[in-house]
């Protein structure tokens, strides 16, 4: 059999076109940038995800601090303003640095005294203190023996960073207040307190109101 050179030409073409649409795989190259896209997009996900949690877990702590400061600044408010004078049980109020204290372990400021608290009988002893673990304690005792270590405290906040507690008689503010007899403020009210209260150990809310007695 013969085949004339044209055969040959048209078989060769023929092969040629059938390797031309094999498939091949990818390229060293391709490889490569393939999975640096994968990274790159995979980075940024994480990122992005790791980005909204802490927003998300921030903003909760944030709203946490902002409703305990509320309901202790409520309370400090509620309860100030029904402070009455006493002989028995004046208002007596410590600066972080001063010694000794009134409540063993405070390590900010402090303050003591009894009020005509709603639901409750009487004159009622109320104080608050900060201890060494930062959780904010209340006194509560219905008066006795005229001794304000007596009595019972318990937990009212937790990671208190700041308690400042300053006093107004009417000129000027006292950054402490002793109305005991022979004392400086003997037998006195502030006109106003002003509470500094900031909650958290790590950069911390602060928080502040001024309230006044109307007793006094």
């Amino acid at each position: 059999m013969s085949y004339s050179p044209g055969h040959f030409y048209f078989r060769f073409a023929a092969s040629h076109r059938e390797n031309r649409n094999v498939p091949h795989g990818l390229t060293l190259v391709e490889l490569l940038v393939a999975m640096a896209i994968l990274v790159t997009v995979t980075t940024s996900a994480m990122l992005i995800f790791r980005g909204i949690t802490r927003a998300w877990r921030t903003g909760e702590l944030r709203t946490e601090r902002y409703q305990q400061a509320r309901l202790l600044l409520d309370l400090f408010g509620r309860e100030l303003s029904s402070c009455v004078g006493s002989g028995r049980y004046p208002l007596v109020a410590t600066a972080a640095n001063d010694s000794p204290r009134l409540e063993a372990g405070s390590v900010l400021d402090e303050l003591f005294f009894v009020g005509t608290l709603p639901g409750r009988t009487g004159l009622v002893e109320r104080g608050y203190w900060v201890t060494a673990e930062r959780e904010l304690m209340c006194h509560d005792e219905e008066p006795a023996d005229g001794d304000y270590a007596t009595g019972t405290s318990e937990v009212c906040g937790r990671d208190v960073s700041e308690f400042a507690v300053t006093y107004f008689d009417g000129a000027e503010w006292l950054d402490r207040w002793d109305a005991r007899p022979g004392a400086p403020q003997a037998g006195q009210l502030p006109k106003a307190v002003h509470i500094i209260l900031a909650v958290g150990r790590q950069i911390p809310e602060r928080f502040e109101t001024i309230i006044y007695i109307p007793t006094s």
